[in-house]
């Protein structure tokens, strides 16, 4: 349980302005050492596990104690951590591993709250001072968490500790799910040439009103097609190398701060391109997306496709991978064609669970169409789920009980550090 809320901090949102006045009660809950705990931070972490557990705890005064108990404890454990963390000369966090995780808990908000208007109302402060401020909780955050996977990472198990937890605990383990190891085929459903080329001829357009200086961000909020970017301006936040598709990727990493790119065509549709900033092998762009419709001609186009790269399998199965490789080029596409093991009941969609209704191993899926596409699928194995037993999941029962041995030494650890260390709740 310490775990998982050590985790949640990493990722943990700001109550509303309006919360806060309501509800943030000033003062100290807590000192660890020379560090204070405000009664703030621990309001707004039992909120946040709150709500995740759809907990209201607004209404339930019990609740509500029980909640900000555990957030406490949890908080305390944190700063634990990174005493320790200093005295073990092992709280070096990179400002750049700092700063990916600032930026995906302010894209994480933005994609929540939408523009930088909405951020200030439900924040109470602008993006920019909200980093500011931010930058070193996240950076104890981190501390704490890579300290504790440093102190648990060094406890290992071996089989007979594995046989022993299975027998103890073998009628309380949980269910297996039915799992199936499979590769793709995906087959993105693409416009024709009038539709491509009237979305290019836009993009164009748009770039050059960009180079005329109009403001890039004005441009994306009024004709981008990416519902993600679009409310900010067209802004992507820092991404490394390798998270984009080739084509976006290339143009991205080849541009100086305040540059605008070419149109550059993904599979996606059209992109203008401007990079905000560089930091080594990590890039913040602007892009404006221009996407070319496709029609019912398309798809069935499309469809054509992908039954004839069905029936070519049936007779030939080992061309699986070319084939896949091939599709991949066409669409200029990342998506990785092996996908592996994956629960029946967390695969993508419902399409694909009954794409995979009483597959067998060696067999090849006819196609199916998400909205991605249409999609053929290999069943390399599968695995049927029920009660877990060692011939068939033991790697899974393995990692429950290093889990729970793991947390053991961790509890016993922790309670030694907290008698050396002055710890005062309030």
């Amino acid at each position: 349980m310490k775990s998982f809320w050590i985790k949640l901090l990493l990722c943990l949102p700001l109550l509303s302005a309006a919360q806060e006045d309501d509800q943030v009660l000033d003062g100290i809950a807590a000192m660890v050492g020379d560090k204070i705990i405000l009664k703030s931070d621990v309001l707004q972490l039992a909120n946040m596990v709150a709500l995740q557990n759809r907990v209201d705890i607004m209404q339930n005064p019990a609740a509500r104690q029980a909640f900000e108990t555990r957030a406490l404890e949890s908080l305390i454990t944190q700063n634990i951590l990174i005493a320790r963390a200093k005295i073990d000369s092992l709280d070096d966090v990179s400002a750049d591993r700092v700063d990916q995780a600032l930026e995906q808990q302010m894209d994480n908000i933005m994609a929540q709250v939408g523009t930088e208007e909405n951020f200030l109302a439900v924040v109470g402060q602008t993006v920019r001072d909200f980093r500011r401020e931010r930058w070193d909780m996240v950076r104890d955050q981190l501390v704490a968490e890579q300290y504790q996977k440093d102190r648990i990472g060094k406890v290992t198990i071996t089989r007979p500790e594995v046989l022993a937890f299975f027998e103890s605990y073998r009628d309380s383990l949980p269910q297996i799910d039915k799992r199936v190891e499979i590769s793709q085929i995906t087959l993105p459903i693409q416009a024709g040439l009038l539709a491509q080329s009237a979305a290019q001829t836009l993009a164009h357009a748009v770039r050059e009103r960009v180079l005329a200086g109009e403001s890039f961000a004005d441009l994306a909020s009024e004709y981008s097609q990416d519902p993600v970017s679009q409310s900010r301006g067209g802004e992507l936040g820092f991404v490394r190398r390798g998270q984009l598709v080739p084509a976006f990727e290339r143009s991205a990493f080849s541009l100086r701060p305040g540059e605008t790119s070419a149109v550059v065509k993904t599979v996606f549709g059209y992109h203008i391109i401007q990079l905000i900033d560089r930091q080594g092998e990590r890039v913040n762009v602007r892009h404006i997306l221009l996407k070319a419709e496709s029609s019912a001609a398309d798809r069935e186009l499309a469809l054509d496709r992908i039954r004839e790269a069905y029936f070519t399998l049936v007779d030939n199965p080992g061309w699986f991978d070319s084939l896949a490789a091939a599709f991949q080029d066409s669409a200029d596409s990342k998506v990785p064609a092996y996908i592996g093991w994956v629960e029946m009941q967390k695969l993508p969609s419902e399409a694909f669970r009954n794409a995979l209704f009483g597959a067998k191993p060696d067999e090849i899926t006819p196609p199916f169409e998400t909205e991605e596409g249409f999609h053929i699928l290999r069943v390399h194995d599968v695995k049927q789920g029920g009660a877990p037993t060692l011939e068939l999941y033991y790697p899974q029962i393995e990692a429950l009980a290093l889990q729970r041995k793991q947390g053991q030494y961790f509890e016993k650890w922790l309670n030694i550090i907290r008698k050396g260390l002055f710890i005062k709740i309030l």
